[in-house]
């Protein structure tokens, strides 16, 4: 077959379809290399995605390209075509997901002393040997059936792995990358967790059971370097295991054989800028692709993960028990703070439970999904309050630190001395964080061994893991924790989990508040009594007779989705229908809200046009938190019944969109978790 004299290149620009360029003398390209292309005044790194041999561009028009970077292997053909659906899906040009994809590295242009860059990128892995192989838990009959059930299939088929907490979701895992090893020894398996603080402990975890096999981890926090390094060798095959958060989802494994999300549920999995897309559902679409199984787990699946299990879409695995001989789920106990004395935030009952259990030399978690110190400071002479000047939001009171914190842009300053509106000294905190309840565990138990988890103690590297370690090392007797504490982790010797000021999440006006807040007290709750220790829920709630409790006191995630799903269902929203936000910024809310107006308007014609009833677009407002860093935010709902009538209208909108002249900075955001 002739080399093509021509090659269609993806370039990381909005809207822009694949351009056209002549293949340079003495190079023979491929679909899948990448390549250095002149656009406009400047250069770029593009992908090759088509090769042709004519054109219809006039040959004084054309050009070449400048350079073909294919010291690597072609990107595979399952890479580009899931690329390509997360732009057709997510509503981006094929450039802008499909060069981003790429490590920093191989989307850059090359330096002077690229290729020894590359040679270095290149260098084995080096791994720690484990001192023994960890002896191999006996299965019980759930989880020998479910790998069982793995074993059997072929082709794609999605499984949901739904195990009560400690019921050893993991070891099941483990089981069945052993059977897709033992079918095909060069197999990849990729296994995605939403949290960089768990891949220290997975990889650990896996090493161990798989001591010959070659792995490595690419999430967000490696360097450059190691991110481009990790990532090269999964698409040279030198690494059959990786471990990632939602990045890894574009990860080229040409050999790839199983796909495995833990903690599918968590909302990690989906992207809050960029391309908004969810490696979740990418890695169902990789796995169709492939022709491969994908294993979703938690103990608390989504509801749009459990509407296709009960549809029959999704094929369910059940692990009803815990995994160790003897361990139990805590009982539960719903206190009401109302009517009680309580003791800096602290009810009786909470203070006896943590007492006693400190007594048996046994270890407390203290669950409050809040940072700081204080979520505002105020003025009691005058009424002030610590708002940040570039946000409608308060800034966090940071005692430790004494400063005012931003949460939502990252603005600081110094606590003031006095209050800058009436010179008032006394100054005082509202409401309680991380840092407030680890001062008050410090002055009530100051014998015992305390322990801040959140993510200002956890910023340095490794921070995560040394603190976790201490942990599980029984060095810590009170573990305060955000839901950083929540998943993921086997500590031996909790026996009370005390949960504070989840009402804030059952009161909020988010459609999906309560559902996250019944996922994060399944999750904290399972983090006690994994190894037969008798053990004990504290939740401190003015809201105990809400179903949610009556379902978590059962462990029962069945009952509170299913009844879920029914209301949903009774309201038509999702997951039974599709949704797509219009999200804008600027730096007036008049403009913002006038421009999706407009967006609006043509929205409709494009529907009377299409004489679509699938499609309802709804009026803009604005977001609940309207400015963040001195922009102010506005939203447009579109519902649909169907992905494929939602994806007709996005795509025509998204174009006539992009032809408004306006300074409001706009994006879309298909299957939102914030509406």
């Amino acid at each position: 077959m002739p080399s093509p004299r021509f090659v269609s290149v993806a370039l990381d620009i909005p809207l822009l379809p694949p351009l056209t360029y002549k293949v340079m003398e003495g190079t023979s390209p491929k679909i899948g290399d990448r390549c250095v292309v002149p656009i406009g005044n400047r250069s770029a790194v593009g992908l090759i995605v088509g090769v042709s041999n004519q054109t219809d561009i006039a040959e004084e028009k054309q050009k070449s390209y400048i350079r073909l970077l294919n010291e690597t292997e072609a990107l595979g053909d399952s890479w580009l075509k899931l690329t390509k659906f997360a732009s057709d899906y997510y509503q981006h040009s094929w450039g802008e997901v499909a060069i981003a994809a790429l490590p920093p590295f191989f989307r850059s242009k090359p330096g002077p002393k690229y290729e020894q860059s590359l040679e270095r990128l290149r260098k084995p892995f080096k791994f720690k040997k484990t001192s023994q192989a960890v002896p191999a838990l006996q299965l019980n009959n759930e989880q020998t059936a479910a790998v069982e059930t793995l074993a059997a299939s072929s082709g794609f088929r999605t499984f949901v792995l739904h195990g009560v907490t400690g019921s050893g979701k993991t070891e099941v895992y483990l089981r069945m990358m052993e059977r897709v090893f033992s079918v095909n020894p060069q197999a990849q398996v990729l296994f995605l967790v939403p949290e960089i603080n768990l891949t220290p402990q997975l990889q650990e975890r896996v090493r161990s059971h798989f001591p010959d096999r070659s792995m490595a981890t690419l999430h967000s926090g490696l360097a450059n370097g190691e991110r481009a390094r990790a990532w090269l060798a999964a698409h040279e095959k030198r690494v059959q295991i990786l471990i990632g958060t939602r990045m890894a989802i574009f990860a080229d494994m040409p050999d790839l054989d199983l796909i495995i999300v833990d903690e599918e549920h968590d909302l990690s999995y989906k992207a809050g800028d960029g391309i908004r897309y969810s490696a979740r559902d990418l890695a169902v679409k990789l796995a169709q692709l492939r022709g491969i199984a994908v294993v979703l787990g938690s103990a608390t699946p989504s509801l749009e993960t459990w509407s296709r299990v009960k549809s029959g879409r999704y094929h369910l695995l059940t692990l009803s028990k815990r995994a160790v001989q003897g361990a139990k789920l805590p009982t539960l106990s719903v206190v009401n703070p109302k009517n009680q004395k309580l003791v800096k935030g602290l009810c009786s009952e909470v203070i006896d439970a943590i007492s006693e259990t400190l007594q048996k030399n046994e270890q407390v978690i203290i669950f409050l999904n809040r940072r700081g110190y204080a979520p505002v400071l105020t003025c009691p002479s005058c009424g002030w309050l610590s708002k940040c000047p570039h946000c409608s939001t308060y800034a966090v009171y940071h005692k430790f630190h004494a400063k005012l914190i931003c949460h939502h842009c990252g603005w600081s300053m110094p606590v003031y001395s006095r209050c800058p509106d009436c010179g008032n000294v006394d100054l005082q905190p509202m409401g309680a964080g991380t840092q407030r309840i680890e001062e008050t565990l410090e002055e009530l138990w100051p014998q015992a061994r305390i322990l801040r988890i959140d993510r200002d103690t956890t910023q340095r590297k490794n921070a995560a893991k040394l603190a976790f370690d201490a942990v599980h090392a029984g060095d810590v007797d009170i573990l305060v924790g955000t839901q950083m504490v929540a998943k993921g982790h086997d500590f031996q010797k909790v026996s009370l989990v005390v949960v504070l000021n989840i009402d804030a999440q059952l009161v909020s006006a988010n459609p999906r508040s309560e559902e996250r807040a019944f996922a994060n007290l399944m999750q904290v709750a399972g983090r006690a009594g994994r190894f037969g220790l008798p053990a004990r829920m504290i939740v401190q709630s003015r809201f105990g007779d809400r179903e949610l409790f009556a379902a978590l006191a059962e462990q029962n995630y069945c009952r509170y989705a299913d009844s879920l799903l029914a209301i949903r269902k009774a309201e038509n929203t999702v997951p039974f229908v599709c949704q797509a936000l219009l999200l804008a910024d600027d730096v007036k809310i008049d403009k913002v809200l006038e421009f999706l107006s407009q967006a609006l308007r043509l929205g409709e014609d494009i529907l009377a046009a299409q004489v679509n009833q699938q499609v309802v677009i709804y009026d803009p407002i604005p977001m609940a938190v309207m400015k963040v860093a001195d922009k102010e935010r506005g939203q447009l709902l579109v519902e649909a019944s169907s992905r494929g009538a939602m994806g007709l209208f996005l795509k025509q909108w998204y174009r006539v969109l992009s032809e408004i002249r306006s300074s409001v900075h706009w994006t879309m955001d298909v299957d939102p978790i914030d509406v």
